[in-house]
């Protein structure tokens, strides 16, 4: 295969990780039809990494590294690489990632089959780290937002987005990008199976590590509300939902907990969650539409659409 016929984009951040991204590129190349590239920025890895990428590439014309050299955050790597795309589709994915059940190839038959789809997650559920019991992850940010952790977009709408927000760098990346799709007028929605196990490096709670994650995420959050707290306000219908939701769960304590993996009505309790939380998640559409391979769909009212700031992305 050369890189003329690949239809999508995975672009990877590394750093000293390897085992893990060899285990990525494995499974990409194991559940993938979709010709495929892969790009690679490395951020000056000492372990091995820059010599097995020089290798694989003179190997496999799929794999595309870029050598920073430095460590100067994830959007801004991952921007140099976005802007010299020409693929119809791409996707993020962090190098402890595993694609599994044909993940890629799910999401880009659903950008492919709906137009005004600008996103679409692919659910991710953690291997380490706290939040294991989990059946998936994916917050709700302060503005009701259901975040996408590893997303696809089409390229030319990631492009004209700006790609990742530099101020954010590293942290709150993805919400960012969930929030200005929303905002361009496009849809969001989510891969309705597991598409991704994540192998997440998680630091020791009270370790320096851990100290350092847990201000950057209170920095993300914070930098996040500032930016589109004013803009998307308090709706009013959103915080009935919200408050109704808690009290059932007071009511239902033992039954409703988010990480409970046996069904209730039909879907997992994360799923009512999510859907009766989420502010831009249609109700009665997720009820109506059980079977599809794709939920959670997020879709902003027009009064709002347009009011991003989408900086140009260069190389």
């Amino acid at each position: 295969m050369t890189v003329a016929e690949a239809q999508l984009a995975v672009v990877v951040g590394t750093y000293n990780r390897l085992d893990q991204l060899r285990a990525l590129l494995d499974s990409i190349e194991r559940q993938s039809h979709t010709p495929y590239e892969v790009h690679v920025s490395d951020a000056g890895s000492t372990d091995g990494t820059v010599e097995w990428l020089r290798e694989m590439a003179d190997r496999d014309a799929r794999i595309r590294p870029y050598f920073e050299q430095e460590r100067r955050g994830q959007a801004a790597a991952l921007n140099a690489v976005f802007a010299t795309l020409s693929t119809p589709w791409v996707c993020w994915l962090s190098d402890d990632n595993i694609v599994v059940e044909g993940g890629l190839d799910i999401a880009v038959a659903a950008l492919a089959a709906d137009a005004s789809l600008g996103m679409v997650g692919l659910k991710v559920r953690d291997l380490r780290g706290p939040f294991t019991a989990a059946p998936y992850i994916g917050g709700i940010t302060g503005t009701g937002i259901l975040n996408i952790n590893q997303g696809m977009l089409p390229t030319r709408l990631l492009q004209d987005l700006g790609g990742f927000s530099t101020e954010f760098r590293d942290y709150g990346i993805d919400a960012d990008l969930t929030t200005r799709v929303l905002l361009a007028g496009r849809g969001v929605a989510m891969t309705r199976q597991v598409c991704i196990h994540h192998n997440r490096n998680w630091p020791e709670q009270g370790s320096p590590g851990g100290e350092r994650m847990a201000a950057l995420n209170h920095r993300y959050k914070a930098l996040y509300m500032r930016t589109y707290g004013p803009l998307l306000g308090r709706d009013t219908v959103w915080l009935l939902r919200r408050a109704a939701w808690k009290c059932l769960r007071m009511v239902m304590a033992g039954r409703l907990s988010l990480d409970n993996p046996r069904p209730v009505l039909g879907r997992l309790v994360r799923d009512w969650h999510n859907m009766i939380t989420g502010r831009f998640i249609d109700l009665r559409a997720e009820l109506a539409n059980g079977d599809r391979p794709l939920h959670l769909v997020q879709r902003c009212p027009t009064r709002w659409c347009g009011a991003a700031n989408t900086p140009p992305l260069s190389p």
